[in-house]
């Protein structure tokens, strides 16, 4: 038996060996449905069955925190270790979570199908990590009778086999609305077949600190000095991030600056092959691996560079964070990232798999503090202006209201509900 706690929500789910659900509470209210009219609060579902939510994560976190006063949310997610860190950081804003134990089976949709009919929310969100996740999720939504199905993909189409190819467009049809991270995302799905008068880009944001963290407590933490330099990196340990580019570019930026510290912030199934990877090259005393951090704000004031080295992405949350900030980004040119950067005013482009590329990059940037400076003055203004996360939850909110309002009279008994929810 599985229990969740969240300060008086408990939900009891039982890990089944033979997957499927096995619950035996739903978290959630009787009803959660809303309407348009009279200021009633519409009810969101967040659904994702990625068992690493952690840039969709984030990304969900933040337009919870700015929706939460306009929309009733709640949140569906696997109980994996970061799906439980992602409830309790939800929790704590107002969002309903609701721990689900999700495979691709009959038993699943039964339950998620259950769970929507007896809680009613006005708009299924989907977030998909990548193409292949949540497919089903969105026939489920519709054969439940949510009034709006709407889709965010946070990376570009990458699907390439011919199955996952047909259930993805097999899925269009349940869906009123298709949400893109950046412009490279959403002409990526346009071209798979995604129409574009149902699509749309609606920029990740993120929420603009103003409190500046101090350098020189977190370098003492990490027994560095403050005049070591500092490049840190913050990504999974996947393929899609482009660790194994570092760490080709480490020996060569040594070479230069032989006093230099890399820190790598993440966990991921390629750990150990990087570790492996970094004993390889003898640089073990100058890579530092942090696993997984809730420090990060204070890691980045810690560092003089943020690199991220990915193979592809959608819009790269870590760059938008790193840029507001002020920590100067060399990242590489790939979907997404090259929206968020505009090369040399805000932050360095290099070509990825290009470990001669990043180390020459590395190496110029921390030679010279009034580049870095120059660059940090241009990304946190760049930030500000394009991509704040209260921009992109009011353009979210005006999508969902675009669709209820056209979902009202496409099922008026759905939408048109007397009973009213208190947030």
């Amino acid at each position: 038996m599985f229990l969740a706690s969240f300060s008086g929500v408990a939900t009891k789910i039982r890990l089944a060996a033979g997957g499927g659900f096995a619950l035996e509470k739903l978290a959630g209210r009787p009803n959660m449905r809303g309407c348009l009219a009279d200021g009633i609060k519409p009810a969101v579902c967040f659904f994702t069955d990625s068992p690493s939510p952690s840039g969709l994560g984030e990304h969900i976190l933040t337009l919870a925190a700015h929706l939460v006063g306009s929309c009733v949310i709640s949140l569906i997610a696997p109980p994996s270790e970061e799906g439980l860190r992602l409830f309790t950081r939800a929790h704590a804003l107002g969002v309903n979570p609701v721990l689900l134990s999700w495979t691709h089976t009959r038993a699943a949709f039964a339950q998620l199908s259950e769970w929507l009919r007896r809680h009613g929310p006005d708009v299924f969100h989907i977030h998909a990590g990548i193409g292949w996740e949540a497919l089903s999720a969105a026939s489920v939504a519709r054969e439940a009778g949510i009034p709006v199905v709407v889709r965010t993909e946070h990376l570009p189409y990458l699907l390439t086999q011919p199955e996952d190819e047909a259930r993805y467009a097999a899925m269009l049809p349940d869906l009123d609305h298709v949400i893109c991270v950046s412009d490279a995302v959403r002409d990526s799905f346009i071209s798979a077949g995604v129409s574009p008068s149902m699509s749309a880009v609606v920029p990740n944001g993120i929420t603009i600190r103003t409190t500046r963290h101090k350098r020189a407590p977190t370098r003492a933490q990490l027994g560095l000095s403050n005049t070591v330099p500092v490049v840190l990196t913050v990504a999974r340990l996947t393929e899609q991030k482009g660790h194994s580019t570092l760490i080709d570019a480490v020996p060569r930026v040594l070479e230069r600056m032989p006093e230099c510290r890399f820190l790598l912030v993440g966990t991921g199934p390629l750990e150990n092959a990087i570790r492996a990877a970094v004993l390889r090259h003898g640089i073990e005393t100058s890579v530092s691996f942090l696993g997984y951090r809730e420090d990060v704000p204070h890691l980045m004031a810690a560092a003089d560079l943020l690199v991220l080295p990915s193979r592809f992405e959608g819009l790269p949350l870590v760059v938008l964070e790193a840029m507001a900030a002020g920590l100067p980004v060399i990242a590489t040119r790939v979907c997404g990232t090259d929206q968020a950067i505009v090369n040399r005013v805000t932050g360095v482009l290099i070509p990825p798999d290009d470990p001669v590329d990043l180390a020459k990059a590395i190496t110029e940037l921390l030679s010279c503090a009034a580049e870095r400076k120059r660059l940090a003055a241009g990304a946190r203004a760049r930030v500000a202006e394009h991509f704040n996360g209260a921009d992109m939850a009011s353009t979210t909110l005006e999508i969902y209201r675009s669709l209820l309002q056209s979902a009202r009279y496409r099922v008026p008994e759905v939408v048109l509900s007397s009973e009213r929810v208190r947030p």
